[in-house]
């Protein structure tokens, strides 16, 4: 069977499923997103034709403050308890880690807000199915370079891939490339929140930062170049603003001009609508998932489940959730048509269609007949 044989009947395979519902969000559980399973089997069979890609995304995670005792009260399963299985559903999932995990240092002076997770948390990622975090963001050396160097450590040991963040520029600005049916996955990150003594130099630790856009495009041109995929995640904007400043827009733009397939934002610690860009995802904002959010606001959250291909964007699913208890739920029902045509109007004020149905938004793209 040639290649242009077997892509054929995936695109075919995925229009099946879209004529027989099993996109539109409907029968599902509180559990697992239904159609998550469907993504890895599609891109299991689908993967010597045209590499299909499926990923699942959400926005913050802080094992710091008060999610700290329902850490020991809960124990290291209870953070993701309503996620893992999607997480796991999906060839490799993502979030961005708002703290370090240490037992090192102190908190740094002159921060308002400095968040540190039990040296052991680690672990809460590994059992809730996170294959990769962000680390480039305004907390990750809240206790100083020597918790940032453990929480590496930490995450290693828990088999936990790292971007944005490392012991030197060099590390810090390096994509975590990690496999997916033989198709090689670059991940980098970069935070535009950086408070003093945070960027990485040539020899201390730190992280990568978003203020020189040159090195950030050539940073994504390298990836791609070596790479079948190229995530990017951003730290960026306005604290509790709903949608993208000019700024990040900007940004995103350039990162897919560079090379990135999917563009994942965090910061404002509240939902941001999503854009499609040439056939590329963006994620301004994914609001925060694992937390203890002061404001009910804060505790809107989602999940972002993505099918991609050579072409960029097959299908997007966003599913809502509310944290309760500092851990996500998902939502079901008209809560979550609610939520979900909150987002979808979010997206449309970026020109993007996201379509609900069943308490779940779907964004379709165009990658599928480019294969």
């Amino acid at each position: 069977m040639t290649r242009n044989i077997v892509a054929c009947w995936c695109f075919l395979l995925l229009l099946a499923l879209l004529a027989g519902g099993c996109l539109t969000g409907s029968g599902e559980s509180a559990d697992i997103p239904s159609l998550s399973a469907l993504w890895k089997s599609a891109a299991a069979g689908c993967a010597s034709a045209g590499g299909l890609l499926s990923l699942s995304a959400a926005g913050d995670v802080n094992f710091g403050d008060g999610v700290t005792p329902s850490l020991t009260s809960g124990g290291m399963s209870y953070p993701f308890s309503g996620v893992s299985q999607a997480f796991e559903s999906t060839d490799l999932s993502f979030v961005n880690l708002e703290c370090c995990i240490s037992s090192t240092g102190s908190p740094v002076s002159g921060k308002e807000f400095t968040f540190e997770g039990p040296a052991d948390s680690a672990e809460a990622l590994s059992i809730g199915g996170v294959k990769v975090v962000s680390l480039a963001n305004n907390h990750s050396k809240d206790y100083g370079a020597a918790a940032l160097v453990e929480t590496l450590g930490h995450l290693k040991q828990n088999g936990i891939a790292y971007c944005g963040a490392g012991r030197n520029s060099s590390e810090a600005y390096s994509p975590a490339v990690l496999d997916a049916h033989g198709k090689k996955v670059a991940f980098l990150a970069f935070t535009g929140v950086i408070p003093d003594g945070w960027p990485a130099t040539a020899t201390t630790p730190g992280t990568a930062i978003t203020w020189d856009h040159k090195k950030v495009a050539q940073s994504i041109r390298d990836a791609h170049s070596k790479a079948d995929y190229v995530i990017v995640s951003f730290h960026w904007g306005i604290e509790l603003a709903t949608s993208p400043n000019s700024e990040q827009r900007d940004l995103a733009h350039l990162a897919v001009d560079s090379g990135a397939d999917l563009v994942l934002g965090q910061h404002p610690h509240v939902v941001q609508g999503f854009e499609l860009y040439k056939n590329r995802l963006i994620a301004y904002s994914l609001g925060n998932f694992v937390f203890s959010p002061p404001r009910p606001e804060s505790a809107r959250s989602v999940m972002l489940m993505t099918l991609m291909g050579p072409g960029g964007l097959v299908e997007a699913k966003v599913v809502p959730a509310v944290i309760s208890g500092c851990r996500p739920v998902i939502l079901n029902g008209s809560a979550a048509d609610a939520w979900a045509g909150t987002i979808a109007a979010y997206s449309k004020a970026l020109g993007t269609t996201m379509n609900v149905a069943g308490g779940r938004g779907y964004i379709g793209g165009g990658a599928a007949q480019k294969l």
